[in-house]
């Protein structure tokens, strides 16, 4: 009888499994969800969907290229990044065992001796009777052999351990998703400082030239000083200029060791000599987004879709926490051969033992850890749901500026090139007109001055048009 209800029991939990299993995942609702403006700004199409670009595709450099395996496989935080994916998958395979029963192999051997004064001793005594057979009377000292399988099984009537076993699924995913965007933080980060690196490649270039042509001034002027043309000031003025690039010249090779350590520290090796492509190559840099905001930026974004993942696992930590104010059902067996005559531990079916149980327990008095622990879930869920609205608005915003700021450097550049084209003409003007004394020595330097400078604004310009669209390109989900 004991056996008949003991089997309708566990098939009603069963079924009341099956019923549970179609739970699904606490999905966002249309409150939780973020839509993005209807309308774009400064007449930018948000109807576009894009897909970013491997990044192996997206640079050209085959140097830069090989630097980015590198990094792959030796950078330090990326490597820590992997390694809590293995957390969360472990944490996974945690939850998932809930649902599954505790079962345990139990062999044990024990020998006690009671005393003669003692209800045990007397009781043993009392038992062995004569007409009991032989083998069945209990020995002084009473030995004791066991050997059994037992199982306890919590069912997961109220879907407690179902949605325990979702939070962290979610959270698993949540990683993967952190993962991919900090290998897509790491590659734009290292693409960032190569490209840096050959930036001041060009200063370099450039910084020499105007030394050498501050050179030539500096002596042309000591010529025309020794045949009274011009005075010790102008000797003086070019001379000083000669020294101010010269400093800038250390300062620049300062800046490209400081690079090249950076480079290094990102691929996870000691410094060595980082070799690099010309200043061409960050005009080949492609444009990641030529039409505005594209409808699926929340789904490109890995930081996003990892606060989404957050944030549904912290909806389900709510209804878990919620459901431990219900009773628990807890059903256990156990089943062996038990024996204290060694020859006789299995004998089948006289030394066979086995259990069957069932307990139901409801929460009465749990010093408000339950309720508390409820409210803990529903408060981070609020912290979830706000870190998801801020990193999308975020991620709006951040691709927004890229965007704009991007068409604004590649117009700046081109007015810069018309600018430096302008300087150039004037230095030789200038240094053509002070041959002839036509002109003052501090017209020749403000011109070079004034050259120099546009050149070295040409180069950052560039530059940062090339960060930017680096920035942008990670901004839209690349190298993930």
């Amino acid at each position: 009888m004991c056996i008949d209800k003991m089997r309708y029991i566990m098939i009603g939990c069963a079924l009341a499994l099956i019923a549970l299993a179609g739970c699904k995942t606490p999905e966002l609702s249309m409150d939780e969800r973020i839509s993005l403006p209807e309308s774009g700004e400064m007449g930018m199409n948000d109807a576009t969907f894009v897909k970013p670009l491997s990044w192996d595709v997206f640079f050209q450099d085959t140097l830069l290229r090989g630097y980015v395996d590198v990094a792959l496989r030796n950078n330090h935080s990326f490597r820590q990044s992997m390694e809590r994916i293995a957390m969360s998958r472990a944490a996974l395979q945690r939850a998932k065992g809930l649902l599954l029963p505790d079962v345990n192999l139990n062999i044990g051997a024990s020998v006690n001796r009671f005393g003669e004064y003692t209800m045990d001793g007397v009781g043993n005594s009392e038992t062995n009777v004569p007409s009991l057979p032989k083998d069945k009377h209990i020995p002084d000292p009473y030995r004791d052999f066991g050997l059994s399988l037992s199982f306890q099984w919590e069912a997961d009537i109220w879907g407690k351990l179902t949605r325990k076993k979702q939070a962290a699924a979610a959270r698993w995913m949540a990683s993967v998703e952190a993962t991919r965007f900090a290998q897509s933080m790491l590659i734009s980060d290292l693409a960032i400082q190569y490209y840096e690196l050959i930036g001041l490649d060009r200063r370099k270039e450039v910084l020499r030239n105007a030394l050498a042509s501050a050179r030539r001034s500096h002596e042309l002027t000591r010529q025309l000083k020794k045949e009274g043309a011009e005075t010790q000031l102008a000797v003086d003025q070019f001379y000083a200029r000669v020294l101010s690039i010269e400093s800038k010249l250390l300062e620049n090779d300062q800046l490209i060791g400081e690079k090249e350590r950076a480079i290094a520290c990102l691929l996870g090796v000691f410094p060595f000599e980082i070799r690099r492509m010309g200043f061409d190559e960050l005009r080949k840099l492609p444009v990641p987004l030529s039409e505005g905001i594209p409808a699926n930026l929340l789904t490109l974004r890995p930081d996003v879709r990892s606060a989404e993942m957050e944030l549904i696992a912290s909806k389900a930590d709510v209804i878990a926490a919620k459901a431990a104010f219900y009773p628990s059902l807890v059903l256990g067996a156990s089943g062996g051969f038990n024996a204290f005559d060694v020859g006789k531990w299995f004998h089948s079916p006289a030394s066979l033992v086995y259990d069957l149980a069932a307990g139901i327990t409801a929460p009465i008095f749990r010093r408000n850890e339950i309720r508390s622990m409820w409210n803990e879930a529903k408060a981070s869920q609020r912290i979830a749901l706000s870190q998801y609205h801020e990193t999308a608005l975020n991620a709006y915003t951040e691709v927004l500026d890229l965007y704009c700021a991007s068409q604004t450097q590649t117009e700046r550049i081109r007015l810069k090139e018309k600018e430096s084209l302008a300087h150039q003409r004037s230095v030789v003007n200038a240094g053509e007109m002070f041959q002839l004394s036509y002109t003052g020595f501090l017209e020749v330097l403000s011109a070079e001055e004034r050259y120099l400078d546009s050149e070295l604004e040409h180069i950052d310009i560039v530059t940062d048009l090339c960060r930017k669209k680096i920035l942008l390109y990670r901004a839209l989900g690349g190298g993930c």
